[in-house]
């Protein structure tokens, strides 16, 4: 997961704003955070104003405004997802001891054919996946517990334990 973090401060005009870190590293995934939450908030004011509050002016630049950043997020959102997904797959192809970890053998079994997104990476079904089994203390099962991979098939029954 993605953190960002910031301090609100006084600009010279004692307007407060966000003063990021001197060591902050620009990334596309605070763009796409700032660009999403300003569109949200943007929409969220849209649907309550009314003609008593805003003229048709303010309504139709509100409305481009969202349309905008709605476009924005739709490109940076793509560029997250396949550097998202070229990351899972070189996890994938640096021979890992697993991919995925996730609770309970529902859990594997539940995993999605495309599009398994874990520790900010995608992963698809395919053979050679591994997965990390675990389990919550009351109910830990150490003869279920470890590493399952695909193995001739991406189906449930094709996961064999290492």
């Amino acid at each position: 997961m993605y953190t960002i973090k910031y301090e609100i401060s006084l600009n010279e005009d004692g307007r407060p704003c966000i003063e990021l870190p001197e060591d902050y590293d620009q990334n596309p995934e605070d763009k796409f955070f700032a660009i999403e939450i300003a569109r949200y908030y943007m929409q969220m004011v849209a649907e309550r104003m009314d003609d008593n509050v805003f003229d048709q002016h303010t309504f139709r630049v509100m409305d481009e405004g969202i349309r905008l950043l709605g476009q924005l997020g739709d490109e940076v959102a793509e560029i997250i997802y396949h550097g998202m997904r070229t990351q899972g797959q070189v996890k994938m192809i640096m021979d890992s001891s697993y991919h995925i970890e996730v609770i309970g053998i529902e859990g594997r079994d539940a995993l999605p054919d495309k599009d398994i997104v874990y520790m900010n990476k995608i992963f698809d079904r395919v053979e050679g996946l591994k997965v990390y089994v675990n389990f919550n203390i009351e109910d830990y099962d150490a003869e279920l517990a470890g590493v399952y991979e695909l193995k001739d098939g991406i189906t449930n029954e094709h996961w064999v334990k290492l």
